[in-house]
């Protein structure tokens, strides 16, 4: 895509506390996999509300807001942002998000949201030129 313009598309997403999944966590398997699925859930109406569908190859960044001022490491989300794209792939907006449709997510950090209790999430999702992938193998040569 040399000097064409990249599409991008903007999807906000307000995550109660509650169901917030992050990488220090120490959670029973089974809560875990309730927050999972509710998350995995509100990813799908999330994007279907938004009509955004049958994506191409796509870098996803992840501004995370936080309820809170402080420190923060943006990267612990990724088990939340991780249910959150599934929810993205069942509502079609992708086939799937292996590494060569889904690229990322880069996890940032955004200003606190304007709501106590609640992580905002707010996913840019970038057209990408697909054409470098060619040059990584699908399968794994060991000689």
């Amino acid at each position: 895509m040399t000097g064409a313009s990249r599409q991008s598309r903007s999807l906000t997403i307000d995550v109660p506390d509650i169901w917030w999944l992050s990488l220090n966590d120490r959670l029973h398997h089974m809560k875990r996999a309730t927050y999972t699925r509710a998350l995995r859930g509100l990813g799908f109406v999330s994007a279907r509300n938004a009509r955004i569908r049958d994506l191409g190859t796509t870098h996803v960044v992840a501004y995370i807001g936080y309820p809170k001022l402080g420190r923060a490491d943006p990267m612990n989300a990724a088990p939340t942002t991780k249910a959150l794209i599934d929810g993205f792939v069942d509502a079609g907006v992708w086939p799937d998000d292996d590494s060569r449709t889904v690229l990322g997510p880069t996890h940032l950090r955004d200003p606190k949201p304007d709501k106590t209790g609640i992580y905002r999430i707010r996913f840019l999702l970038i057209d990408q030129d697909p054409s470098w992938l060619d040059e990584i193998p699908t399968t794994r040569e060991d000689g």
